[in-house]
């Protein structure tokens, strides 16, 4: 029998045509669980979207699946809507505040994610409060509000095995993060327009800077050249310096983008380090 229709068989006898609210035994979820555990995450969905309406309790537990599976698949905007769902009364709901707030920071929405977990009452030195302090920090990074991290670094400290490596690259990446601002496009440009290829080795590019500069040092001597042996009004130098114009300006422009560019890797690569290191102690404390 082919996966699909032992999937449909499953549904049907999970999920009868006429199923009252609530019916069916708990069997149905851990049967659900059975097949997430066997990695079959769409056949999972496609059960739990079939289930009828739940008594409270077990509504939950179906929030916080649906939620699990959709985050397994990396969807994480209904996944986060889902695990933040699952009520405060649930023993799930921990769990879920803390993966369905990760999901927002991933989203790049790390403000709604600190909201929601500022709102979390958790005891005061309790491992969940521990966690939640060194989340709110690793989100400040991503947020680049460095006056919040500096607020919030009081949490990395004697935060236990359980995060203290990932608390230390936090701060690690918090001096990356200021000693190497982004370079600014506009002075890149200035600077090329001053010296040709200059912007282009402020932009960390120095080969491309150095080739720029002769390629127009070239093109410029060789205007100069038609300037004097034919004037002003001739085809070759008017052709000549458009050429060499034209050249300039892009090199103006071209070391602008490679500023923007450059800035933009850069905080995507520590944004994926942050988010990496962020990911690592939720897994640890909720496996």
């Amino acid at each position: 029998m082919s996966r699909a229709a032992l999937t449909f068989l499953c549904c049907l006898l999970l999920c009868p045509p006429g199923a009252s609210a609530g019916s069916g035994p708990p069997e149905e979820l851990a049967f659900i669980e059975y097949l997430m555990a066997r990695g079959e995450l769409s056949e999972s969905l496609f059960l739990l979207e079939r289930l009828p309406p739940q008594p409270k309790a077990r509504e939950d537990s179906v929030s916080f699946l649906k939620g699990w599976v959709l985050y397994l698949q990396k969807e994480l905007e209904p996944s986060a809507r889902h695990l933040l769902a699952v009520s405060s009364e649930s023993p799930l709901h921990t769990r879920s505040v803390f993966f369905g707030a990760y999901n927002l920071a991933h989203l790049g929405r790390p403000r709604q994610a600190m909201a929601i977990l500022g709102s979390q009452p958790f005891e005061s030195g309790s491992q969940p409060d521990r966690l939640r302090g060194f989340q709110l920090a690793g989100m400040a990074l991503l947020d680049r509000d460095f006056d919040l991290f500096a607020r919030q670094a009081q949490a990395l400290e004697g935060t236990g095995h359980l995060m203290q490596e990932q608390a230390l690259r936090l701060k690690e990446y918090h001096g990356r993060l200021l000693s190497e601002r982004g370079r600014s496009p506009l002075l890149a440009g200035l600077l090329s327009a001053a010296v040709p290829g200059l912007g282009k080795v402020y932009a960390g590019k120095p080969a491309e800077g150095v080739a720029g500069f002769l390629y127009l040092a070239v093109m410029g001597a060789t205007t100069w050249d038609f300037y004097r042996g034919a004037g002003p009004r001739s085809a070759l130098f008017i052709l000549s310096a458009s050429v060499t114009g034209i050249f300039y300006l892009g090199n103006i422009a071209g070391s602008a983008t490679a500023v923007r560019r450059q800035n933009k890797e850069f905080n995507h690569e520590m944004d994926q380090r942050i988010l990496f290191d962020l990911h690592i102690p939720l897994r640890n404390a909720f496996n």
